[in-house]
């Protein structure tokens, strides 16, 4: 699959720890800017939740920390105390010092963990999504994106609601299908966790992807993916074979996933479509069950690590 992006050490959380390790050599005094995108890892990366804070812990240092949340779900604390008087080698680690702990990417949840996580936030994100189809008016700029990342972004107004993982690139939530196809007839793919089943709520990402649906003499084409399409899953499917975690499934097998999307530009207002799996010939298929980030990856996104998260050391 061409998505999440491929790492160095098994995790981009990891990858950039890595960057903090003593024999990690750094160019400049990158940290006294206090930006994220400077972060040694993080530059030129567009695949992340971020957030940082820079304090005074002595009268004469200053501690930059932060965080990253990656699309493979992986996450990352760093830190970096420096002083504020003077010039400082950012490689002499006894006086510039440097520090990361990461959460792997997460395991694969059992079923009753993916049912709860259904039941929390699933009818929510179908209601959020069929109301902009009912309505006919696009959801925020209009962008695929939009219409799942604003659904999952709605549960901030309810406190006493687990706050969901946010979309992060395309990313949103716990993958639980991956698949593709090479051209007809060719198709690879593997279900990931213990549910038996695509549920109502649950989110899918296209990528350059071609159905081909033939009927008697009549032929259809459908078209997602430019090279990116995002849709809000409205109705349940249940693949046509048993499932378990790790399970080799062609996307066929899936059947026909019962969704609303939106494009503005392709001038499509919010509808709802349909899409026959097994007519897809060419592209990826990625789907996601919205989960709660703190049940999932242990806690919310913070600059510092909390105290009481498993976090490995470099």
């Amino acid at each position: 699959m061409s998505y999440p992006p491929p790492t160095e050490h098994g995790a981009a959380a990891l990858d950039v720890a890595m960057h903090f390790a003593d024999t990690a050599h750094w160019d400049n005094d990158w940290y006294k800017s206090s930006n994220m995108g400077a972060v040694p890892g993080l530059m030129g990366r567009d695949d992340t939740r971020q957030t940082a804070t820079v304090s005074q812990t002595e009268p004469y240092r200053a501690t930059f920390c932060g965080s990253a949340l990656f699309a493979d779900l992986s996450m990352v604390w760093f830190s970096v105390s420096y002083p504020l008087m003077g010039e400082s080698d950012p490689n002499d680690t006894r006086t510039v010092i440097r520090g990361a702990r990461y959460l792997p990417r997460p395991a694969p949840l059992d079923r009753t963990a993916l049912v709860e996580a259904h039941e929390t936030y699933g009818e929510t994100i179908v209601s959020f999504a069929e109301g902009f189809a009912d309505a006919g008016e696009y959801c925020a700029r209009g962008e695929c994106w939009d219409l799942a990342a604003k659904a999952l972004e709605c549960f901030q107004e309810y406190d006493y609601v687990p706050q969901p993982i946010q979309s992060t690139q395309r990313t949103h939530g716990h993958l639980i299908y991956e698949g593709k196809a090479m051209g007809p007839g060719k198709q690879v793919g593997r279900w990931r966790g213990g549910d038996d089943r695509v549920r109502r709520g649950d989110i899918v990402e296209w990528r350059s992807v071609r159905i081909v649906i033939k009927s008697g003499f009549r032929t259809s084409t459908k078209m997602m993916g430019n090279p990116d399409h995002t849709a809000v899953i409205v109705g349940d499917t249940i693949p046509s074979v048993p499932v378990s975690d790790g399970m080799f499934l062609k996307p066929t097998d899936l059947g026909t996933l019962y969704v609303v999307d939106q494009s503005v530009s392709t001038g499509i207002k919010p509808k709802r479509d349909q899409c026959e799996l097994s007519g897809l010939e060419q592209g990826e298929v990625w789907i996601y069950r919205p989960v709660s980030m703190e049940k999932y990856i242990g806690c919310s996104l913070q600059a510092q690590c909390p105290e009481g998260i498993n976090a490995l050391s470099i």
